[in-house]
């Protein structure tokens, strides 16, 4: 009896360790499939674009995104479409000289710009661009150094270095005569009646600061400005738009 106590002892105690270490795997497998599948949660739960549409609160955090970001492309697309429709003349200036109209200079000082209006009363089109240079300008013998026209492109008719016959008879708020010798003339073709389009505001803007990456400039004025009394140009414009 003692031997059969003795003999089954020593099977009960291996049973009993191979079951304790048999419920630590099984315990132990468990634990890391939990873990496994609570990294997965985690894992979807970060990548918003892959959650399920629902009602829960992550789902309403995904539509905020996928909200702004498509305000975010509209205002990208109403931005890209406002840029197409700026003018696309301002960066071009066109050279057309005359062989009239001003005197040539070797080196002069530089430091005033004069904004003008003109119009063609030759006939019936005010905005004709040919029959201001060839019928008015030429018979006169005048000529501004730069022309821009109502869709916004600039022509050269005289070059900066030479002294163009813009300003006429004229003075400075400075007190300077002579406004010829040391400014560039700027015409708009504009009439009394009308005003300066977009795109000649445009352009004017894009010359006036080409001009003033040469040369030092310390005035900007209209052609009223330096003959008062005589001059009334330039008409209907608007100095804030440059």
């Amino acid at each position: 009896m003692i031997c059969a106590v003795l003999i089954l002892a020593p099977a009960l105690f291996l049973s009993a360790s191979w079951r304790t270490k048999w419920e630590k795997k099984v315990e132990f497998k468990k634990i890391q499939k939990i873990t496994e599948t609570d990294n997965n949660i985690t894992s979807e739960n970060t990548d918003l674009e892959n959650l399920p549409e629902n009602n829960s609160p992550e789902n309403n955090n995904d539509s905020s995104i996928r909200e702004n970001k498509a305000a975010q492309e509209n205002d990208n697309k109403i931005e890209d479409e406002n840029k197409k429709s700026e003018p696309v003349s301002v960066a071009k200036i066109t050279n057309r000289l005359v062989s009239w109209g001003y005197e040539k200079a070797d080196s002069r000082k530089i430091d005033t710009i004069i904004v003008h209006s003109t119009y063609n009363i030759t006939s019936s089109d005010p905005f004709d661009l040919d029959a201001i240079i060839y019928k008015e300008y030429k018979p006169y013998g005048v000529s501004p150094h730069y022309i821009i026209n109502r869709d916004g492109k600039i022509y050269r008719l005289v070059e900066d270095k030479n002294i163009a016959y813009h300003a006429g008879e004229s003075k400075m708020p400075d007190g300077r005569t002579g406004v010829n010798n040391f400014s560039i003339g700027i015409e708009l073709v504009n009439s009394k009646t009308a005003k300066p389009t977009d795109e000649q505001y445009a352009s004017l803007k894009y010359l006036i600061g080409y001009i003033k990456g040469k040369y030092s400039i310390k005035y900007t004025l209209g052609h009223k400005d330096i003959a008062s009394g005589r001059k009334d140009d330039p008409w209907n414009f608007d100095w804030g738009k440059i």
